[in-house]
């Protein structure tokens, strides 16, 4: 008898549970930016940093602003662009990158990209990395970043 109370009762508390569980309404604020294209240059054994790139895309009705990268992969990463400064390419942190409704961001060799330092295990090429952009809002974009020896 118990057990058919139970099964019966069980319907009853599912639509409960799912009145609390359901999003009012699907806005803007659920919309994230795609990651495409991310790729993870193949390093020498033993390297200490490597680069990595990708293409974030904005297709959502308001702006979003990146802050930092983190991934389980790497002790140490950061967001980069390259400057030429006195005629000598050097690596300088991004900072906070805004992008706007409908843009994209090309992180590129040469510009901007990540630098993923300290690898926290070996990454051969045809591995791959783990890696979160962190937007400002607190949310997180996920990717697993191929280990490459060139560019798609």
């Amino acid at each position: 008898m118990n057990a058919r109370r139970f099964l019966m009762g069980l319907p009853l508390l599912m639509l409960a549970s799912a009145s609390f569980a359901a999003p009012a309404a699907v806005g803007a604020e659920d919309c994230r930016p795609t990651i495409e294209n991310p790729w993870l240059r193949a390093a020498p054994p033993g390297a200490t940093s490597l680069a990595a790139y990708l293409v974030l895309r904005n297709d959502c009705a308001g702006p979003v602003e990146v802050v930092a990268v983190e991934s389980l992969d790497f002790g140490m990463p950061m967001i980069h662009r390259t400057v030429e400064e006195g005629g000598v390419s050097r690596m300088r942190p991004a900072g906070r990158l805004l992008l706007a409704p409908g843009e994209s961001l090309s992180f590129e060799p040469g510009g901007l990209h990540l630098m993923l330092m300290r690898p926290n295990r070996p990454l051969p090429e045809g591995d791959r990395a783990r890696v979160r952009l962190v937007l400002a809002d607190g949310r997180k974009l996920f990717a697993q970043f191929p280990v490459r020896r060139s560019a798609p």
